[in-house]
C-alpha cells in the first residue's frame, strides 16, 4: 500500500472511531432533545474538546428575544459552551460514556463569560475548550465559541463537577 493509501486508511479509521465516541458521549449527556445544544464532538482528548451545534432557525425564543433583530440569547450560547466544553468533556474524562445507568447532575460554578458577536437564527457554532485543570472531580476550562467564519463570538472560563443522583 502506498503512503497516500495508508494516510487515507488512517483518516477514515480515525473518523469512524471519533464518530462512535461522539455518539457515546452525546448519549450520556443529561439533557433531552429539546435542551441539548450539541450536534457532534469532532475532537476530544484529555486536554481539549471541540464540538459544534446549529441553532434551529425555528426555535421559539427568536420571536421574543430582540424581535426586531433575532439573536440567540447569551444564556443559550453559554449553555452550548457548557454542554460541549465542560459536560461532554467531563463525560469523556471520567469515562462515563462506558458506564450504564448513570444519572448525572452537572454543577456549574465560577463562570466568567464575555460576548463579542451575535449568533443568529440557523447559525452553526463551534465550541473549542481547553482544560485548565481537572482535580478532585472538578474540571476548569477555557471555552471559546466561534461562528462558521471562525470569528470569536464568546469566551468563558468556568468550573464543573458532577453530582450523582
Amino acid at each position: 500500500m502506498c503512503i497516500v493509501g495508508k494516510v487515507v486508511f488512517l483518516l477514515v479509521r480515525y473518523c469512524t472511531v471519533m464518530n462512535e465516541l461522539s455518539r457515546k458521549i452525546i448519549s450520556k449527556l443529561p439533557y433531552g432533545d429539546d435542551f441539548r445544544f450539541v450536534d457532534e464532538i469532532t475532537f476530544v482528548n484529555d486536554y481539549r474538546i471541540v464540538g459544534n451545534y446549529t441553532f434551529r432557525a425555528d426555535a421559539p425564543y427568536y420571536a421574543s428575544h430582540y424581535p426586531h433583530f433575532a439573536v440567540t440569547p447569551g444564556v443559550l450560547l453559554l449553555e452550548c459552551m457548557g454542554q460541549i466544553g465542560l459536560v461532554a468533556h467531563l463525560v469523556y474524562l471520567e469515562k462515563i460514556y462506558e458506564r450504564e445507568n448513570v444519572a448525572l447532575i452537572p454543577s456549574l460554578s465560577n463562570v466568567h463569560a464575555s460576548f463579542y458577536l451575535p449568533v443568529g437564527q440557523g447559525e452553526k457554532v463551534t465550541v473549542d475548550a481547553t482544560k485548565v485543570y481537572y482535580r478532585a472531580g472538578v474540571l476548569k476550562s477555557d471555552i471559546l465559541l466561534q461562528n462558521a467564519k471562525g470569528e470569536e463570538c464568546a469566551r468563558a472560563i468556568a468550573h464543573l463537577k458532577f453530582v450523582e443522583k
